[in-house]
């Protein structure tokens, strides 16, 4: 193969290494606020299926939950999501575990409805292998919250609270959650629409 062969190869090679990074790149592409959040469909520790289409025409939360995460399990304790739960029942609550089922905080489903018993969980927990829903949502850490509006757009991104190590009275501490569907409900822009997660690592 003489010169020219090897650089039109090259550069066929380098074409379509940069057209594979940037397919990657692009599903792996964070969830925007503002923009449509990202379809999905899984099932439940009960093995039924859930599918964020399902809950079009209402306003869903979604929480990444790790009950072998010391955050994720604080909040648990204090029920700090099951009272917002409570508080607006019109939301649809969903909570999604993206443990990967090789790590060592991966729990079966019968250990993960024994904590949810536990802890009065009564929301569905769904449950993400592979990750593909962490990862599309741009998801960091447990807890991390995202809110979806009505029409199937994100309007909140981040972390439950302002107190990452619970050193505030709960009372004292700014729910960002409750603030976005205090917000939202009222006809008000969400602010702030993003703040950082706090908690453990997901477990990819």
């Amino acid at each position: 193969m003489n010169r020219s062969s090897l650089r039109r190869t090259a550069a066929i090679a380098a074409l379509a290494a940069a057209v594979a990074l940037g397919i990657a790149c692009t599903a792996s592409a964070d969830a925007v606020v503002g923009e449509q959040a990202p379809g999905f469909t899984l099932k439940a520790l009960d093995g039924h299926p859930h599918s964020l289409a399902d809950s079009r025409g209402k306003v869903v939360v979604l929480e990444w939950i790790n009950p072998n995460c010391p955050y994720s399990r604080r909040h648990a304790h204090e029920k700090t999501m099951i009272h917002l739960h409570d508080q607006h029942p019109d939301v649809v609550w969903l909570a999604i575990n993206s443990t990967n089922p090789s790590h060592g905080d991966h729990l079966t489903p019968a250990e993960h409805e024994a904590y949810d018993q536990k802890y009065g969980i009564d929301y569905p927990v769904l449950v993400d292998p592979t990750g593909d829903v962490a990862h599309a949502y741009g998801a960091k850490a447990t807890p991390h919250m995202f809110v979806i509006d009505e029409t199937g757009t994100l309007i909140y991104d981040g972390a439950i609270d302002d107190d990452p190590y619970g050193r505030k009275d709960p009372a004292e501490r700014t729910n960002y959650v409750a603030q976005a569907l205090a917000a939202h409900a009222a006809g008000r822009p969400v602010e702030p629409a993003t703040t950082k997660p706090y908690g453990c690592s997901i477990k990819y």
